[in-house]
């Protein structure tokens, strides 16, 4: 992550304007309700049903989404990846309320954004798209609805999702992540700061809830915002690799939280060695027998090698 602010006597007044510009933005961003993310409340009745219940639909449908999950599951290129991803939105044209859907096709979109995209602009494009998605699934809880309606920012109105809204609240705070960290500028996540805050926020529900979900992914959701955000917003390394370990130690095996402590911690701290082993132990795992899931490890592998053989 870029947003984390270093501090070192040598450069005292550059520190201070970076943190005078901080509590700036804070301030003019206090009382925002439509933070990070869209939360597009339709007057309609749009989002509005049975909350994560699935409808009874056509077999042929069924047997159509089976197939996309498992086209997404498999994907391991970009152009498998793309198709899975038409896939998946030719379905929920077809059920724009279903809500597993949405979150399916948040997940494939944030891993195209991450894995496959180039330019930032694409990137961004898919990151906040898979937050639309993301939010239209959580949207299906009332009380939560109600909450945003009533005018609580997304992250205030937290308190109000249910264990059934963990894929969705994990999988926006991870388009969230990457959003800022690899679809704005430095003077966007200054200017948009407030919707770290909401992911925070976000994963302290889902920590509140079921931190072991996902094999650690929720504490590594948290520990990145604690990555990202600077010291005088809350930032704090150390309990930022306290929550990685405890994403560790979660019952079953994933590779994302060795690859993640590596990649935005350890780069951070400078510490190469303990960089270096993290990477080479998500690297020596088999992909298909691990418990996070193959796509992502795949990106996580390469992304690894990539980040080894710039160490040499």
């Amino acid at each position: 992550m870029n947003a984390e602010i270093q501090r070192q006597p040598a450069h005292h007044r550059s520190g201070v304007l970076i943190a005078s510009l901080w509590m700036l933005a804070l301030l003019l961003n206090t009382g925002c309700v439509n933070t990070a993310g869209h939360w597009k409340l339709e007057p309609d009745g749009e989002n509005v049903g049975v909350h994560n219940e699935r409808a009874a639909v056509p077999n042929s449908f069924e047997e159509e989404v089976i197939r996309a999950k498992e086209q997404h599951e498999l994907a391991t290129d970009a152009r498998s990846l793309d198709q899975a991803i038409d896939a998946l939105q030719t379905l929920l044209d077809q059920q724009p309320n279903n809500t597993a859907l949405q979150v399916e096709l948040a997940e494939a979109l944030v891993l195209f954004g991450a894995a496959y995209e180039k330019r930032r602009g694409k990137k961004r494009n898919r990151f906040k798209t898979a937050q639309k998605h993301a939010e239209s699934a959580l949207l299906s809880n009332p009380a939560f609805r109600a909450a945003l309606e009533a005018g609580k920012r997304p992250g205030q109105a937290a308190s109000k999702l249910e264990i059934a809204d963990l894929p969705a609240m994990v999988i926006w705070a991870t388009a969230t992540a990457y959003l800022f960290d690899e679809g704005m500028t430095g003077l966007d996540r200054l200017r948009r700061f407030r919707g770290l805050e909401d992911l925070r926020l976000m994963m302290e529900r889902a920590m509140a809830l079921a931190p072991e979900h996902e094999y650690g992914l929720v504490p590594f959701s948290l520990a990145i915002f604690y990555i990202a955000a600077p010291p005088i917003a809350g930032g704090d390394r150390q309990l930022a690799a306290k929550l990685i370990e405890q994403a560790i130690a979660t019952p079953g095996v994933s590779l994302l939280p060795r690859w993640g402590r590596a990649r935005y911690l350890h780069s951070l701290t400078g510490n190469r060695e303990a960089l270096r082993q993290d990477l080479e132990w998500v690297l020596a795992q088999d992909p298909a027998a691990v418990d996070s899931p193959y796509r992502w490890n795949v990106f996580v592998q390469r992304d690894s090698q990539r980040m080894l053989e710039g160490l040499q």
